[in-house]
C-alpha cells in the first residue's frame, strides 16, 4: 500500500477537478433527494486518509460526486468500488462517471452490510450512511492495516451517531479507533424512501392525518414491560411545559451544540442498564429533534432549535436533563472528540459505544 499521506492540497485538487454540479444538477437527469454538504465531505474524505494507489470501497454511491473524487484521489493506479442499495442510484452514477470518462471506479447495486466481496480487499473502506455497528464484512474484505472511516451508531437510540475511523489488524480486530462528528441517513438493508423517519431503534410512531409524522426511541426497550414507549411518544407530542434554552447565536451553532449534547448525554447516561436515553422527532411540515430522558411516566428533550420540552414543569427526566445540560456547559461544552469510543465485537460485526473521558454520575 503507498505511503503517501493525503493532504489537504491532495483534495483540494480533487475538488477543482470534478465539477459538482455534474453530479448534483444535471441538465438532462436532474438532481437527487438528498445531497452531502460540500464541508462534510471534504472532512470525511481527509479523515479516511484515502491515498494515490488504493483500492477502496465506497458505501452509499449517492450522487456520484463522491466516488468521483475517490478516483481522482487515488488515481490511474488505484480503483474505487462503489456500492448503493438503490438501483436507480446506481444507473444514474453509472451515466454521470461515462460522461466524464471515469475508468477506475465500478457500481455495484447492493446492500452495503455486504460490501463487495467479489472486489476485495480493500485498503480502505469509506461510508456515506450510517449503520448500527460495522459489518463483519467490511473487514474480512480489509487488507491488514486498512481503515475504515464511517458513520455510526454509538448508542442503541435512533438518530444518536457519530463518525469512527478505525485500522483493521491482522487477525480481523478494530484499533486505533478515531471519533468524531457526522450526520448522514440510516443505512438499511432496503431503499431509505422516508428521509425523516429512522430506520432503527424506532419504538413508537403517531401519523397525523395531514401527513405529519411523531416518532419516539428509547433505550429502555425491552426492559420495563409495564413501560410503553407510545405514553412517552404521547408526553412529548403534547408537553405541558416548554422553556427556551441558550444553544448558539446562529442555526449552525445550534445544531452543533445539540449534537455535541447529544453525544454527551448517550455517553454519560451509557453507565446506567438500562439507559433511559430518549431521542423523539416530527417530519412533515415541521421538523424537530430532541434528545434527553424519558421513564414509562415522565419524559424531557431539549430540541435542536433550543427548546426542553417535557411532561410537567416538576418532571423528574426535566430535573435529569437539565443537571446534564449544566454539567455539560460547565465542563465547557465538550464535543464529540472529546469522548471515549469503545469498540465490541458482536455477533454482526463491531458495536460502538461511547463513554466520558471522565465517568460522571
Amino acid at each position: 500500500m503507498p505511503e503517501t499521506a493525503i493532504t489537504d492540497d491532495a483534495v483540494a485538487r480533487a475538488v477543482a477537478a470534478v465539477p459538482r454540479e455534474h453530479y448534483t444538477d444535471h441538465p438532462h437527469l436532474g438532481g437527487v433527494p438528498q445531497a452531502t454538504a460540500q464541508f462534510a465531505i471534504e472532512r470525511d474524505l481527509r479523515r479516511a486518509g484515502v491515498q494515490p494507489g488504493m483500492r477502496v470501497l465506497e458505501i452509499g454511491t449517492g450522487t456520484g460526486y463522491t466516488g468521483a473524487l475517490l478516483a481522482e484521489l487515488v488515481g490511474k493506479d488505484g480503483h474505487v468500488v462503489s456500492v448503493d442499495i438503490d438501483p436507480a442510484l446506481i444507473e444514474r452514477a453509472a451515466k454521470l462517471h461515462a460522461e466524464r470518462g471515469v475508468a477506475n471506479l465500478t457500481l455495484l447495486a447492493g446492500d452495503g452490510h455486504r460490501g463487495a466481496p467479489g472486489h476485495a480487499p480493500f485498503d480502505a473502506i469509506l461510508g456515506w450512511a450510517t449503520p448500527t455497528h460495522i459489518p463483519h464484512a467490511w473487514i474480512q474484505q480489509s487488507r491488514p492495516g486498512a481503515i475504515i472511516s464511517t458513520p455510526i451508531y454509538i448508542a442503541p437510540v435512533a438518530r444518536t451517531v457519530g463518525h469512527i475511523r478505525a485500522r483493521v489488524t491482522g487477525d480481523g480486530r478494530l484499533t486505533e479507533p478515531k471519533l468524531g462528528g457526522a450526520v448522514y441517513v440510516d443505512m438499511g438493508p432496503q431503499v431509505n424512501t422516508s428521509l425523516g423517519i429512522p430506520m432503527f431503534y424506532l419504538d413508537a410512531r403517531h401519523d397525523s392525518p395531514d401527513g405529519q409524522v411523531a416518532w419516539v426511541s428509547v433505550a429502555w426497550r425491552g426492559h420495563h414491560p409495564g413501560h410503553d414507549p407510545a405514553a412517552t411518544l404521547r408526553m412529548l407530542m403534547n408537553p405541558a411545559h416548554t422553556e427556551p434554552v441558550p444553544l448558539g447565536d446562529t442555526d449552525e451553532e445550534r445544531a452543533v451544540a445539540w449534537r455535541d449534547f447529544r453525544a454527551y448525554c448517550a455517553a454519560r447516561d451509557s453507565i446506567y442498564t438500562p439507559s433511559s436515553l430518549t431521542a423523539y422527532g416530527t417530519a412533515g411540515d415541521t421538523w424537530i429533534s430532541g434528545i434527553g430522558f424519558s421513564s414509562g411516566n415522565h419524559a424531557a428533550v431539549l430540541t435542536a432549535d433550543g427548546r426542553f420540552i417535557a411532561n410537567s414543569p416538576d418532571s423528574p427526566a426535566l430535573a435529569k436533563l437539565r443537571d446534564y445540560f449544566r454539567d455539560w456547559q460547565q465542563a465547557g461544552c465538550p464535543g464529540i472528540d472529546a469522548l471515549q469510543p469503545h469498540l465490541t465485537p458482536t455477533d454482526d460485526g463491531w458495536q460502538v459505544r461511547v463513554t466520558l473521558a471522565h465517568a460522571t454520575r
